[in-house]
């Protein structure tokens, strides 16, 4: 199962944004923990848990998804023994569209005996930005 060794939370990271732009769900589940004590949470989408539930939701949306462009902003990153929190900002463009808000999501990785592994994937749309002045609102 898991052949790659990620040395730090942030190789784990860079390995699952990778497989994220290549739609590659071999190498995203790789990022994964080997156990079935893992989750994920799309935008907007249920608690997955498990290697299951997680791979045929990348699946899904690898199948169904355009070509895509992602920017990672890092917002915050703790690191606690063996677990590593990382707070990003995800900035995923579509091909030959204007790019959207971006998603907030907090990546937990827990070093294995095999390394780095992602634990946990949640993934949440921004607020819209502020409305400019002069501008009408809906109500």
């Amino acid at each position: 199962m898991s052949e790659t060794r990620y040395e730090t939370p942030q190789e784990a990271e860079a390995a699952f944004y990778a497989a994220f732009i290549k739609r590659d769900v071999n190498a995203m589940m790789e990022v994964w923990a080997a156990d079935d004590n893992i989750s994920c949470i799309h935008p907007l989408g249920p608690i997955l848990v498990g290697r299951a539930a997680i791979r045929e939701s990348w699946e899904g949306i690898f199948r169904n998804s355009p070509e895509m462009q992602v920017m990672i902003n890092g917002r915050s990153r703790g690191r606690d023994g063996a677990f590593a929190i990382h707070v990003v900002e995800e900035h995923i463009r579509v091909a030959n569209e204007a790019p959207g808000n971006p998603m907030h999501a907090t990546n937990v990785y827990h070093l294995t005996d095999s390394g780095w592994r992602m634990v946990l994937h949640h993934a949440s749309p921004s607020p819209p930005p502020p409305a400019k002045a002069g501008t009408p609102t809906l109500h």
